[in-house]
Parts: structure tokens; C-alpha cells; sequence
């Protein structure tokens, strides 16, 4: 068993037959993450110093760090595995396994010999590391997360505390800003970091109605102040509030205001307040 301790991320190397059914692992607390793979033979974690749960092949598994497990086999049968450990993963893996506890997942034929391959090819880096050793490791990392990844029907993470609304709020502003140009709810959620679904689930979280919706009616707020505060024609504030045109213009205003925008014009600028000013 080798071992690389330093600042680089990967931490154990392992390949090879093993003989878990004469020479099992006890059950011990691991300090990495644990990316294991059986891909000849048949092995199974074995949990609390008792039995294993089940002897698996062309499986999988991955473990926190933490977790306390060790290893049995098929008798006197040989095992062929591949072993990785890491100090850390992404927060997309890191996130399912902590929540179901380990993953012990399916592999084709083909998987076993790409793992076999990956760990042939981290072996050189393992034993001498040079200055992109850290690089290939990560890269390994990302290839065994998505591996894993793959095999999951996994959810969206969920989003830190208060960044719902903030990812509103922030695609609000910037839609506000650039409400001439009339951006698409795919261009705004492009400009907050997000895909146009998440953003259409954050508005629905946080303000209970949609991008678009929102999006129409900022369009006509920002009509409404240009009526009120200038002697602009229409068809400049329609242009300057991203309509193509004033048919579109004054469908889209009397939608959300009963009237259409002459009728409501008139009525601001007659008005006793106005009169009064």
C-alpha cells in the first residue's frame, strides 16, 4: 500500500488482485474520499466488522471521508480492483454521497477497463510527481465524478441560504438596466449564472410568478415614468422600452393597465395632482 501525502489531491493509488475472502480489510475509519472499484471478480464492503452486504462485481463504490468500512471476497477467489482516494470532491458529488451515505454503483465492461486504464496511467504521477501531476489528478477526479454521476438520476443542488433571492434580484437589476435592448429570460439567466429553468424556478420561489411575466411589466413601469417625466412621442418610448413596434406597445399596456397608453397619458397629465404641480 502506497501512500502520497502532500498538497497534492490524490492520496492513495491502489491496483491489483486481491484475495479479500483469505485476507479481508477490517472495518476502519477512511480520512479521504474513496473511489473503489471491483472490476474482475467479486468483492463487498463490510461494514461495523460484520458481514459484507452483498459480494458484487463490475461495481463502483464511492465513500465519504469518515466512513468506516473494510473489505471481504469470494472465498479464496481473486478480485481485480482499482482504488483511488482523494482529500476532496466536487460539491455535486459530495452532496449526493453525504445524503445516501456511499454509492455503490454499476459499471459496463468497458468502464472496468477505462478505470483500469485511468489507474495505469496516474501511476508514474503517483510514484514521481512533477510539476502537472497535480493537474492529471485532478483531471482523474472529474473523470470519476462524472463517472459516477452518470449512473444517477440526481437532483439540483440545493442553492445556499439567501442565494434565491439575490439571483432575482440581481436578474431584475440587469434587466432593468438594459430594458431597451428587451433581453430574453435565456440572456438574463446567461448574465446571473444560471440556466433559464433554474431562473424561472427561482422567480417562482421568490417573488411566486415568472421571469417573463416580471420582465413584461418592468417594460411598461419604465413607459409609465417616461410618460410622465417627458413630452417623448409613443413610438420613442416604445423603442426605448424594447417594443418592435406601437401595436405591440399598446397591446402589451393595456393588457397590465386596462388602457391604452394615450387614454392613460392623458389621465396623469390632467390629473389634479399633475394640475397642482
Amino acid at each position: 500500500m502506497l501512500t502520497y501525502e502532500n498538497h497534492l489531491m490524490l492520496r492513495y493509488l491502489g491496483q491489483g488482485y486481491r484475495r479479500f475472502g483469505l485476507f479481508p480489510l477490517v472495518s476502519e475509519p477512511r480520512v479521504n474520499w474513496e473511489f473503489y472499484a471491483v472490476v474482475e471478480g467479486r468483492c463487498g464492503p463490510i461494514f461495523d466488522h460484520q458481514k459484507p452486504t452483498r459480494l458484487q462485481s463490475r461495481t463502483l463504490w464511492v465513500f465519504p471521508s469518515g466512513s468506516a468500512h473494510g473489505w471481504a471476497g469470494d472465498g479464496p477467489r481473486r478480485a481485480y480492483i482499482t482504488a483511488f482516494h482523494f482529500g476532496s470532491v466536487p460539491d455535486q458529488l459530495e452532496f449526493v454521497v453525504r445524503e445516501r451515505g456511499h454509492l455503490a454503483l454499476p459499471i459496463t465492461p468497458e468502464e472496468c477497463r477505462q478505470l483500469v486504464k485511468l489507474a495505469g496511467r496516474l501511476n508514474a504521477d503517483f510514484h514521481q510527481p512533477t510539476t502537472v501531476s497535480g493537474l492529471r489528478f485532478q483531471g482523474a477526479l472529474i473523470e470519476l465524478t462524472l463517472l459516477a454521476l452518470s449512473k444517477l438520476d440526481t437532483r439540483p443542488l440545493p442553492l445556499p441560504e439567501g442565494h434565491a433571492k439575490r439571483t432575482v434580484e440581481t436578474a431584475i437589476s440587469w434587466f432593468s438596466e438594459h430594458v431597451a435592448q428587451n433581453p430574453s429570460v435565456t440572456e438574463v439567466a446567461d448574465q446571473v449564472h444560471v440556466s433559464a429553468s433554474t431562473l424561472r424556478r427561482l422567480f417562482r420561489q421568490v417573488r411566486n410568478d415568472s421571469p417573463a411575466h416580471i420582465f413584461a411589466r418592468i417594460r411598461i413601469e419604465a413607459a409609465m415614468r417616461l410618460m410622465t417625466a417627458t413630452s417623448f412621442k409613443l413610438e420613442i418610448i416604445a423603442a426605448e422600452c424594447g417594443f418592435s413596434c406601437m401595436s405591440d406597445f399598446c397591446r402589451a399596456f393595456k393588457g397590465l393597465n386596462g388602457t391604452t397608453p394615450n387614454v392613460w397619458r392623458r389621465k396623469i397629465l390632467t390629473g389634479p395632482k399633475h394640475a397642482q404641480e
